[in-house]
């Protein structure tokens, strides 16, 4: 009997590379929020649309569990994670390239050399209301501890959501506002607010740090706050 032929077994996942250098390493916040940024920009990439170059690398990874892995990258190695595929951004000081989606066994060397696993970078302040900031809102719970990378790709995750399925008006809005993007690590009691009206909350797979189904980032568009939760003054 012949044998069956063989499958590819390797996962598809998102990667993102953010650039932490030794001297001057952006905030935790910030990386979070270009990471969810990255993955916007290189979804509505025209190369990522029905006749671009990425579509079929793109839509394999979007119809399936959309994960999402978040390397580090600095000096050399980061100037050569620039050449594979991908979209690079700005925010905050914080720098994140996001790649063309493959099977994680077969992501190109220049990003497959880059750590998974990194340094922690400072400790997020706990904020017990909501900033008066305009934009996209990002909230990571503040019941789990996670990895600046794991938070990162939470964070990435709760945007992607959001600007792919919230009123394209609003999206528009956003976009000619220059995409503003806030993420913020509430209190245990701001978050149980935030969970009662979040219109998108992410729950993780639990492929790595964490349990499958913990509630991990929330995300809203700023004009839709609700008033109870109030204005952080700190």
């Amino acid at each position: 009997m012949d044998a069956a032929p063989a499958v590819d077994d390797s996962p598809w996942a998102l990667q993102l590379a953010a650039r932490v250098e030794k001297a001057d390493p952006p905030t935790t916040a910030a990386i979070c929020a270009a990471a969810a940024l990255a993955t916007i920009e290189l979804l509505d990439d025209p190369r990522s649309g029905p006749d671009g170059e990425w579509h079929e690398a793109v839509a394999s990874w979007n119809g399936a569990r959309i994960r999402k892995i978040v390397r580090r990258g600095r000096a050399s190695a980061w100037q050569r994670a620039q050449a594979p595929d991908g979209v690079t951004v700005e925010r905050d000081g914080a720098e994140v390239r996001a790649f063309v989606p493959s099977p994680m066994d077969q992501a190109p060397d220049a990003l497959a050399k880059l750590q998974i696993q990194s340094s922690p970078l400072d400790e997020p302040e706990r904020v017990g209301g909501v900033p008066d900031v305009g934009g996209l809102l990002i909230a990571v719970t503040p019941h789990v501890d996670m990895s600046w990378g794991k938070q990162a790709a939470q964070c990435a995750h709760a945007g992607q959501w959001a600007w792919m399925r919230s009123d394209r008006e609003v999206v528009a809005a956003w976009e000619e506002a220059g995409r503003p993007i806030t993420v913020i690590h509430p209190t245990k009691s701001l978050w149980a607010r935030l969970v009662e009206d979040a219109p998108v909350q992410i729950h993780d797979g639990g492929f790595t740090e964490i349990p499958a189904g913990t509630k991990t980032a929330l995300a809203w568009w700023a004009r839709s706050n609700p008033p109870h939760l109030g204005v952080t003054t700190d």
